[in-house]
């Protein structure tokens, strides 16, 4: 009786274990995993109130993996059971991801001549559930030498001083930028404050010879030039 159930035991753990994420990768790669599994590798360990697979499957239902890459470091920490060093890894690992399917290594920086070049860099936040801000900041080759989240707003509105924009642009040393900011309402039209305050950045950015050369907005359903319909 004990040696029935010590191998009936066994073979439940066999199971058990061709079932968890690590050993389905290793027998059948990683390409095998689904999105849960992947971002349960990726998280590790779960907390004392959820599993790390039932965390994990909570975030994929509620972002999917569209919106999961879309999360700044600050939406993540909001995530019950995802505390700063999470957050940091899973932003991470999602930025790796969005480089690697640029096509850039880090050492060849994409070169940036038309908007819609800048979309295909960015469209990810035209499914973003808040409106986030980002400069794409270039070189003298319009070669893309940083890119950073400026600022994350409210379901409707992001706005943030010149200077905040500015600054990295000369800690970067770059000759000119571009913004970016998505419209979550699905709009791909500017608003009056919108132009506004592409206006108001250009002139400041002149005032320092940096040059602003695009403001897109993007949404679901593409993107808007604002140097192309003459807003500056």
């Amino acid at each position: 009786m004990s040696d029935g159930w010590t191998i009936r035991e066994s073979v439940l753990a066999a199971l058990q274990r061709q079932h968890r994420p690590r050993e389905k990768a290793f027998a059948k790669g990683v390409a095998a995993l689904g999105a849960t599994e992947l971002l349960a590798l990726v998280i590790g360990n779960g907390t004392a109130k959820a599993s790390v697979f039932e965390l994990s499957e909570r975030l994929v239902r509620r972002h999917g993996l569209k919106g999961l890459k879309s999360l700044s470091l600050s939406d993540w920490t909001r995530e019950e059971g995802v505390g700063v060093a999470l957050a940091a890894r899973l932003a991470s690992a999602f930025e790796l991801g969005r480089r690697a399917q640029e096509g850039g290594d880090g050492d060849e920086r994409a070169r940036i001549t038309r908007p819609r070049e800048v979309w295909k860099l960015t469209r990810e936040l035209g499914h973003a559930k808040k409106e986030h801000l980002l400069g794409l900041y270039l070189d003298a080759q319009n070669g893309l030498i940083h890119r950073e989240t400026i600022s994350v707003g409210s379901l409707n509105t992001t706005r943030t001083h010149p200077r905040e924009i500015l600054y990295p642009a000369i800690a970067h040393l770059a000759l000119g930028f571009i913004l970016v900011h998505n419209h979550p309402s699905g709009s791909l039209d500017p608003s009056d404050e919108d132009i506004a305050f592409t206006r108001a950045v250009h002139r400041a950015a002149e005032t320092v010879g940096i040059e602003l050369y695009d403001h897109l907005i993007v949404a679901r359903g593409g993107f808007t030039s604002l140097r192309e319909r003459g807003a500056f």
